[in-house]
């Protein structure tokens, strides 16, 4: 399995093995910290191999650079001044820091191997924007199974996707595998009367906003207000259920390429 930030207690080792790993094995990526940075390559260079350090203000525009999220970015600042230490008494204070949250997210991480429902609190998160469902649902198709596929096909930032990422797989809703991401173990299920509802059916509707002024010929929207009998009110209530089922049966076959939103709505005007 892909290490992780929080598998490293040196930020040096992290850095080199992220830059080792990435494509082309990080060809051109000290030159592109180094502009980040606005410090010259060989600098960059000699703090990798050698003795000198990032200063904290090198190493939050790193944060910035790597995409971490506020967890990761706490976690890289507090290893940079772990090295940066001049005693051990603070040294010794640092790595106090660094055990509290290994230990934190060691019990987070025990707790998803029994979770089987999403908390009311976890819910709150997921319905707070589309983010969450999109990538959620994204994470079925093989396609879109890697961060940097979430962020080309979404257009979201590289932290808010880490984000999001590292919230799926906190809760259970997503696992990692190696470079990728699958759907985890666990599910989410809104009673009728949940406070989410309302927050779900608002998000993809204004998403439905942002898909109208995009203009996209794939696209169908189609709004009307009609005046009708009270008496056909329920027929074409019962015609819009029916498209609904038929819909249901067809995607419930359908192979995994896309996600599509349906938002349908039929009211009192």
């Amino acid at each position: 399995m892909k290490k992780t930030l929080f598998d490293y207690l040196d930020y040096k080792l992290y850095l080199n093995e992220r830059i080792d790993n990435s494509p082309s094995k990080g060809r051109g990526i000290k030159l592109k910290i180094a502009e980040y940075l606005n410090c010259q390559s060989a600098f960059v260079s000699q703090v990798l191999n050698g003795i000198p350090h990032f200063s904290l203000e090198q190493g939050v525009k790193l944060n910035s650079f790597l995409g971490h999220t506020k967890e990761e970015s706490r976690f890289f600042l507090l290893l940079l001044q772990l090295e940066r230490a001049g005693t051990n008494e603070l040294r010794d204070y640092f790595m106090e820091e660094i055990k509290d949250i290994l230990s934190k997210r060691s019990e987070i991480k025990n707790r998803i191997d029994i979770k089987k429902s999403l908390k009311p609190v976890d819910q709150q998160i997921y319905y707070s924007s589309w983010y969450y469902g999109a990538i959620h649902m994204l994470l079925s198709i093989k396609e879109f199974q890697t961060a940097e596929k979430i962020i080309e096909r979404l257009h979201l930032s590289r932290e808010k996707v880490t984000e999001i990422l590292n919230f799926l797989q906190d809760t259970g809703l997503a696992v990692k595998k190696g470079e990728h991401y699958e759907i985890g173990v666990t599910r989410i299920h809104l009673n009728k009367d949940s406070p989410q509802i309302q927050r779900h059916h608002t998000n993809w509707r204004l998403r439905a906003i942002d898909s109208i002024d995009l203009n996209l010929n794939q696209d169908l929207h189609y709004s009307s207000l009609v005046s009708m009998s009270r008496k056909d009110v329920p027929v074409v209530r019962e015609i819009l259920l029916k498209a609904i089922e038929d819909c249901r049966k067809v995607i419930k076959e359908s192979k995994e390429e896309e996600i599509q939103a349906i938002c349908i709505d039929f009211f009192k005007g």
